[in-house]
């Protein structure tokens, strides 16, 4: 993948998806949910990262062209970047919490 490529999908994401607020439930005490209008769009749990594959994952998948490889790093990029998330690995997941 080019870094012209990886710079427009970083650029995308930071426009649809770079204003998630990070949410804590005493019910999930080692998760940190990231929302919108009470959608769950990730879910880090210790080192892992859940993306909804409905939203942010198939944006990448669809719209980019991108394989599950390319994603995983582009994100990986993305959250360290925008939310400051380190030594996390990006999982592709079916967020279908709503708070």
């Amino acid at each position: 993948m080019n870094n012209k490529l990886e710079h427009i999908a970083i650029k995308y994401l930071n426009k649809m998806y770079g204003d998630l607020e990070e949410y804590k439930r005493e019910d999930f005490p080692d998760s940190l949910f990231f929302i919108k209008d009470k959608k769950v769009y990730m879910e880090q749990n210790f080192h892992k990262l859940w993306i909804d594959y409905d939203t942010i994952w198939s944006d990448l998948e669809n719209i980019f062209l991108l394989e599950n490889d390319e994603i995983k790093s582009i994100i990986t990029k993305w959250v360290k970047e925008t939310y400051k998330l380190k030594n996390v690995t990006p999982q592709l997941s079916h967020l279908s919490i709503l708070f």
